[in-house]
């Protein structure tokens, strides 16, 4: 995550759906911002997240007025601090949240720290750059991408786990099958869940993982977001 891009279209889409899912189960979420520094993982002039399509158009107020209303406050760009996501109660104010940014070198060291500052959450969401590792990603780009392993950590905790998957040049359905069932494998999880897909542009895929008494209750809670607009759907 970058602060730059604060507050854009899929991050309305992000907070939309976990206070959905916060109200829904009565559940205290943790985010883990997976936090980058652009000047040491992109290339210079890389600006493929200012997407603010929400700011225009009734179908977007529609799916949370109240969050789009505090959304659309960072649309001024020096507004655009982590830390108001905090302040302004943009999700439930029992919300815990780790934002250090990931490192290139002790990962494991960062990821351990994750799991202190995100024990009492109920749900941990991912909120990577891109989504789940690539093998073409490199020692640079590697913080823009959350580890299988990560993912499953959170799961063998007792979590339950909502990432993000952005689905670039490449058919959106496929690439939610294909990255859900090495999500499955790697955390050894024979319930596989619904992805919820926000109809933007790049298609934002919701990814999830939950221990066995919570599948049912999640999966409710993410079938019935993605049916409250035209701007989300289920892939099944």
């Amino acid at each position: 995550m970058q602060e730059r891009y604060l507050g854009d279209s899929h991050d309305f889409l992000k907070y939309a759906l976990l206070r959905h899912i916060g109200r829904s189960l009565g559940i205290r979420i943790g985010v883990n911002w997976y936090l980058t520094d652009p000047e040491r993982v992109d290339k210079a002039g890389n600006n493929d997240g200012e997407k603010r399509h929400h700011l225009n158009g009734k179908d977007w107020r529609s799916v949370d007025p109240e969050l789009f209303d505090l959304i659309g406050m960072f649309a001024d760009p020096s507004n655009r601090k982590i830390e108001y996501v905090e302040g302004w109660n943009v999700l439930p104010a029992n919300t815990v949240y780790f934002d250090t940014h990931v490192p290139t070198i002790d990962r494991h060291g960062w990821y351990d720290a994750s799991q202190g500052a995100l024990t009492d959450a109920d749900l941990v969401f991912l909120d990577p750059d891109n989504g789940f590792e690539v093998k073409s990603m490199t020692s640079k780009t590697a913080p823009k991408y959350a580890f299988y392993r990560e993912a499953a950590g959170y799961l063998d905790a007792g979590k339950m786990v909502i990432s993000i998957q952005f689905a670039r040049q490449c058919d959106p359905v496929q690439r939610g099958l294909q990255t859900r069932e090495t999500l499955c494998e790697l955390s050894q999880s024979d319930n596989p869940l619904p992805i919820v897909r926000g109809r933007v542009a790049p298609n934002i895929l919701f990814l999830a993982l939950a221990p066995s008494a919570m599948v049912e209750p999640l999966a409710a809670a993410m079938t019935e977001f993605a049916g409250s607009s035209a701007k989300t759907d289920i892939i099944t």
